[in-house]
């Protein structure tokens, strides 16, 4: 399935700037369809680059790439080629913009919040602790400081953060381990 998308959207040419630029006027002035879908499926293959650099979070690739391919969409409707950047450096924001939103309605059905500080946290926190790892090799310290202090929140955003990512949410259905007490 996945295969099968990456080999159709291989298929379509990537637009040199001249080309962009006439597609994207067009679309501007004229609300050419056709130009806009020339624009979105010329530049596919690099969603699928972006959503693979969010597989770690258990969704399906495939998902991550359909909320992709509506950021690069949505790009297309506000991209002004008069600008002077190619259509891709604009749309690579809205791209992860729309990835990064499915990702935090798709982690927990209880709310990890849409703020600033709780979408970097939700980010950036095991990449940071990662890190921090590997450059003290085992050292001490209060890692909570550490990161509060790398990431500029608080060390309680750091606690509240952690503990939403460490628990993820349960099936109703899902069967009871013989400790229960349920049949």
């Amino acid at each position: 399935e996945l295969d099968r998308y990456v080999e159709e959207v291989g298929r379509h040419p990537v637009l040199d700037r001249d080309e962009e630029l006439e597609l994207a006027r067009r679309h501007r002035d004229t609300g050419d369809v056709a130009a806009a879908h020339s624009l979105v499926v010329s530049n596919l293959r690099f969603v699928v680059k972006i959503a693979h650099t969010y597989k770690g979070y258990g969704l399906r690739l495939l998902d991550l790439i359909q909320e992709g391919n509506m950021g690069l969409m949505h790009a297309v409707k506000k991209f002004d080629p008069e600008r002077g950047y190619r259509l891709i450096s604009y749309a690579v924001w809205w791209i992860k913009a729309h990835i990064q939103s499915y990702i935090m309605r798709s982690w927990s059905l209880v709310k990890l919040g849409s703020g600033r500080v709780r979408r970097k946290l939700f980010f950036k926190l095991r990449s940071e602790r990662s890190a921090m790892q590997r450059e003290a090799e085992g050292g001490g310290g209060d890692t909570r400081q550490a990161l509060a202090e790398r990431l500029g929140v608080s060390e309680s955003d750091v606690g509240e953060m952690e503990v939403r990512l460490a628990a993820r949410d349960f099936s109703l259905d899902a069967p009871l381990g013989e400790d229960t007490g349920g049949s």
